[in-house]
């Protein structure tokens, strides 16, 4: 272990091996470290447990007090997975005693520089947020997501597995599994199907999951009758993902702009 003599380590801190810790760094009670970890200088972490081999970039804020009117200091907690990277001024709150008294981070988050994490947040494994991206509280954002510059999702709202959210878009609502949202206020693109490639899907999955976002949102059909359709009730791992989703939405779900067409169904956007 390495720590620079500026670095301020509270007595209760669990330090793995082969940590580094930089200067004027400040770790605060209640905070476990993984083995391998590297933290730059001018950190400040609490009430967290970080996963082995994170870096964590200057100036990121990791589990400080939540931004919470009716917190009053109960005892919470910040959870992060191994092989995180967070960048420069990144920070992540820890939860509130109103929802599970933790913010949950998964493995291989990369949070680019200024990202922020609400509150009693669920993000994740392999999830990406690009420059200056926000999360408000509550928000529950599945793997393989990846959240594009400037963007925001909403408090409560979920972002389904391997879904884009397009850089500057205001997500107010649900984004399903697989899809691309874009706009303020954000509307569905159509499907992100090199996302889904690089998941391991095949054509034939793929296809489930067009056909299933066809019959949702380009149908005509309610979404009661579209979620019992051929279509959504195939036996499909992707395809139940995406109908589990948008069957336990609770604030809505984001659709595609009035006039879409079947072809955006079709189209490819990387992730």
């Amino acid at each position: 272990m390495s720590v620079h003599a500026t670095a301020i380590v509270d007595a209760s801190a669990q330090i793995g091996k082969n940590v580094s810790i930089g200067a004027h760094t400040v770790i605060g009670p209640g905070v476990k470290i993984g083995d391998g970890c590297k933290i730059w200088p001018n950190v400040v972490i609490e009430y967290t447990s970080l996963g082995s081999n994170c870096e964590v970039f200057p100036n990121v804020c990791l589990g400080l007090t939540p931004q919470h009117l009716r917190y009053k200091g109960e005892p919470t907690r910040l959870e992060i997975g191994a092989n995180g990277v967070f960048r420069e001024g990144v920070t992540i709150h820890r939860g509130t005693p109103f929802d599970e008294s933790v913010t949950r981070i998964g493995d291989n988050a990369y949070f680019m520089c200024y990202s922020h994490v609400g509150h009693d947040c669920r993000v994740g494994s392999n999830v990406t947020m690009a420059n200056g991206v926000l999360l408000a509280g509550h928000v529950q954002v599945g793997d393989n997501v990846f959240i594009s510059g400037v963007a925001a999702v909403h408090q409560f709202a979920r972002v389904g597995k391997g879904a884009i959210i397009s850089g500057g878009a205001m997500a107010t609502n649900d984004v399903p599994p697989f899809c691309i949202a874009q706009g303020d206020r954000a509307v569905l693109r159509g499907l992100n199907v090199i996302g889904m490639r690089r998941l391991g899907m095949d054509k034939t999955a793929i296809r489930q999951v067009k056909d299933a976002y066809k019959a949702v949102f380009l149908s005509g059909a309610r979404l009661e009758a579209a979620l019992q359709s051929p279509e959504l009730t195939v036996d499909a791992p992707a395809v139940k993902i995406f109908r589990e989703f948008l069957a336990s939405s609770k604030r809505g779900f984001t659709r595609p702009a009035a006039g879409a067409s079947a072809s955006e169904a079709e189209e490819e956007v990387a992730s």
